[in-house]
């Protein structure tokens, strides 16, 4: 479904004024070239971050983000609720699940360097190692009491190189010791269905759950009950075809001592 509100009309403004194609104004924020199609058409909204950037990049002295903030109050959620980071602030327990990668949240410095350089091959390293550095810190950044539950391959430790998946895996268990974190990989050769993206389930202060998937064109809020439901349905079956936590602890550490 699509939704056409004053920030996606501004964005189309913004960019037939300074004669730019779509793609053009995608590459300057970092993304494909449809997002800019899909954020003018209202099929996808772009996070709080990345309208600031847009602002930057069209030098719009913050309109951009004063629109985004009123269209974000006006659909009746908060503006907190579209940053990811001030979500996971809010947040009691964070459930991850991916279908590729160890969650970013748990990455550990070489596996995050690695994952971001095969990902954003155009990007200077100087670029990745400071998105490492902030990818890395996202779980100290949370409160002590947040606690995360992460559902992932196996393969994406085991197809990593070795020196890689050797940091990762102690990263792993040192996470899991402390209490917070609580991992279940999905056993090689088996299908992780449904999955496509990886998503968040926020379970917040107030009881309330929110969710967000990722997709090339950015982070997606999922905050009906429908959406969030359907998360839950596909993280539920996700955990059914893992490892159970013992296990997981059992193969982390025989990676950790290859």
């Amino acid at each position: 479904m699509c939704y056409v509100n004053e920030l996606h009309r501004e964005l189309r403004r913004l960019r037939k004024q300074n004669g730019l194609t779509q793609a053009q104004v995608a590459k300057a924020v970092g993304y494909v070239p449809s997002a800019a199609s899909n954020w003018e058409t209202g099929r996808t909204s772009p996070d709080r971050a990345t309208v600031k950037r847009l602002d930057d990049f069209f030098e719009a002295r913050g309109g951009l983000v004063q629109i985004w903030d009123e269209t974000t109050q006006e659909d009746g959620v908060p503006p907190w609720l579209r940053d990811d980071k001030q979500l996971s602030e809010r947040a009691v327990s964070i459930e991850v699940v991916t279908p590729v990668l160890v969650p970013a949240l748990l990455e550990s410095p070489l596996y995050a360097r690695y994952a971001l350089a095969e990902g954003r091959p155009s990007d200077p390293m100087g670029a990745i190692d400071e998105l490492v550095q902030l990818r890395c810190a996202q779980l100290d950044q949370l409160g002590r009491d947040v606690r995360v539950f992460a559902t992932f391959p196996e393969a994406g430790l085991t197809g990593v190189p070795y020196a890689v998946r050797k940091e990762q895996a102690a990263h792993l268990l040192e996470r899991i010791a402390s209490d917070r974190v609580r991992a279940h990989m999905i056993p090689a050769g088996s299908i992780l269905a449904g999955v496509t993206s990886p998503f968040q389930i926020y379970r917040l202060q107030d009881g309330s759950r929110v969710a967000t998937s990722e997709h090339t064109n950015g982070t997606i809020l999922v905050n009906e009950t429908s959406g969030v439901q359907r998360l839950q349905d596909l993280a539920r079956n996700a955990l059914g075809s893992a490892l159970p936590v013992d296990d997981t602890l059992r193969r982390l550490k025989e990676i950790n001592d290859e």
